[in-house]
Formats: structure tokens, sequence, C-alpha cells
């Protein structure tokens, strides 16, 4: 019998790098490399800043949406500093009209002339101090009112002077039985002059 020799097995690996021996680590290094200058690419559209441009237009937006509430909040504060004034004139000179109205009433109950007392503000300006119960003539323009903040009340005597004047007429209209009393209030808010009147006619009720 002829004895047969085994067959070589054929090396099949010959020709191809064995996959212990093959660097993956330069590939790897290529992806992450590549992988960053996308990144750093994405990152700088982001970090750019603002131009000088869109800054200015930035705060002109800031300022105009600003600039609205400012105005109103201005105009808010003058429109209550008028009503205000305009209130405390109508009490002012309310007053003055009750004060006389007062001492017809006293004067006819009485049995004393209705306009006794009253002399002053007949035919001319006149100022009447509530408080003090007293009435004068005024030479020219009747002086400021004070108010006293102890007493919360205008008057001539005592207090700091305020920003309001008022004068007083009194005319005849019917000679011993009606009377136009006529009271002007004067006030400066700001720049601006203000001026309130009240007029008003008084009989003698009682002959």
């Amino acid at each position: 019998m002829k004895s047969s020799a085994p067959k070589k097995r054929k090396d099949f690996t010959s020709g191809f790098t064995p996959l212990e021996t093959v660097n993956f680590n330069g590939f790897l290094d290529l992806f992450k490399m590549g992988d960053f200058k996308k990144n750093k690419k994405n990152k700088n559209k982001f970090l750019t800043g603002f131009t000088l441009i869109e800054t200015f237009v930035a705060v002109t937006i800031l300022l105009l949406a600003m600039t609205g509430p400012m105005v109103l909040v201005t105009k808010g504060v003058t429109a209550a500093k008028s009503v205000k004034g305009q209130i405390t004139a109508i009490y002012l000179a309310q007053e003055a009209v009750e004060y006389i109205r007062n001492t017809r009433d006293t004067n006819i109950l009485t049995g004393n002339a209705w306009l006794d007392g009253l002399g002053n503000c007949v035919g001319g300006k006149c100022k009447i101090d509530s408080p003090a119960q007293t009435v004068a003539a005024c030479d020219s323009d009747c002086p400021v009112l004070k108010y006293n903040n102890a007493t919360k009340l205008y008057g001539y005597a005592s207090g700091a002077n305020s920003i309001f004047r008022r004068e007083i007429q009194i005319n005849k209209i019917v000679a011993g039985k009606e009377v136009k009393i006529t009271v002007d209030l004067f006030w400066n808010e700001g720049p601006h002059n203000k001026q309130f009147t009240v007029t008003e006619h008084l009989l003698k009720w009682q002959e």
C-alpha cells in the first residue's frame, strides 16, 4: 500500500492583516477631528456677538417701550394735581358764600340789618377769614390765603402761605331785597394761572 502523507492545511490568513494588529485608533482620531471641527463651526455661530446696529435697534425699541408708560404716568400726576386744585378752589368759594348766607340769616333772626357786618364787601373787594370770623376790605388784590396745618383750615391769621387767593364782592341787584355774590379764586399750577368763579343771588327773605 502506498502511504499517503497528510495534506498540508491551506493557510487562508496569508495575505491578510490580522484584526489584532489593525490600528483602529487612527480612524477614530480622524472621525473625532472631523466632529470637533464641525462642532466648533456650529458653536461659533452661537458665540457671535451683537453688531453696533443690532445694539442700537435693541436700545431704541427699549426706549420706545418705556416712553409710553412714563408719559402716561406724568400726565396722570399732572391731572391729579389739577383736579386737587380745582376741588380745593370750589370748597373755598363755597365757604365764602356760606359765610355770607349765614351772616344774613343771623342778622334777620336777631333783628339787625340783613347785610350788617358785610359792608366792606358791598361794592368792593373784600376778604373773609372764616376761622377768625372777620371781614375786611382789600385795597387792591386780596392777599393769598394761609393754610394752618394744625387745624387744616384756610384763613389769614396763621399758617403758611397757600397757592390760593380769594376775592369776594357783593353787588346790589334790588335795593334792600336782593344782592349778587361773586367769589373769585386764583391759583397757580406750574406755569399756568387758574381761576374759578362762583356767583349766587341772595334775597332778604323776611321784611
